[in-house]
C-alpha cells in the first residue's frame, strides 16, 4: 500500500520534498518583498514578479540543485535517436545477405563436390556449378552495393574476396 502511494504521488508530480522547497523559496521571496515595500511599494511588486518569473524559468535547474528531481539532464540529439531505427535496419538487411550468401555458397560446395564425384555427369554438373556461380555474384554484387551505401567499407573488401574466389570457380568449370 506504501509503495503504491509513492508511485502516484511520483507519476503525480507530487512529493512532500518539493512542497516543502516550495514554501522556503515563497517565505524567502515574501521577505524580499517586504524589505522592498518600505522603499516603494510598485518597484517591490516588479521585484517580486521578476524573482518569480526566474524561479519559474528555471524550475527544473533548481529541483536537481535541491536535490527533489530524480531525472538526470541529458541532451538527446534527435540524429541519433532517427539513426537507431535505421541502423537496426540496416544490419538486419545485411544478415539477411549473408544468410542468402551462405546457403547459396554451401549449395555450390555440394554441386562441386557431385561433380568430383560423379564422373559421367561432370558437364551438366559444370553446367549447374556455373550457373550457381553466377547467381552467387550477382546476389554478391548486390550486397556490395548495400555494403558501399551504408558506408561499410570492410564488408566491400570482404564481398569483393568472396566474389573473385567464386569467379575463379566458375572460370574453372566453365570449360
Amino acid at each position: 500500500m506504501d509503495c503504491e502511494n509513492t508511485v502516484n504521488s511520483e507519476s503525480n508530480g507530487f512529493s512532500w520534498k518539493g512542497l516543502a522547497a516550495l514554501i522556503v523559496i515563497l517565505i524567502i521571496v515574501s521577505i524580499i518583498a517586504f524589505l522592498l515595500s518600505s522603499i516603494e511599494g510598485f518597484l517591490a511588486g516588479v521585484v517580486v514578479i521578476f524573482i518569480g518569473f526566474l524561479l519559474s524559468f528555471f524550475r527544473d535547474d533548481l529541483k536537481r540543485v535541491l536535490g527533489l528531481s530524480t531525472k538526470q539532464k541529458e541532451p538527446t540529439p534527435v540524429a541519433e535517436a532517427e539513426e537507431a531505427p535505421l541502423d537496426k535496419l540496416d544490419k538486419m538487411i545485411h544478415l539477411e545477405m549473408d544468410k542468402k550468401i551462405v546457403k547459396e555458397r554451401q549449395s555450390l560446395a555440394k554441386t562441386i563436390a557431385k561433380y568430383n564425384e560423379k564422373p559421367k555427369k561432370q558437364q551438366k554438373l559444370g553446367l549447374e556449378i556455373v550457373k550457381e556461380a553466377t547467381a552467387l555474384l550477382a546476389l554478391l554484387d548486390q550486397a556490395k552495393s548495400q555494403a558501399i551505401q551504408s558506408g561499410k567499407h570492410d564488408l566491400v573488401a570482404h564481398y569483393e574476396q568472396i566474389a573473385a574466389e567464386i569467379e575463379g570457380i566458375r572460370e574453372k568449370y566453365r570449360q
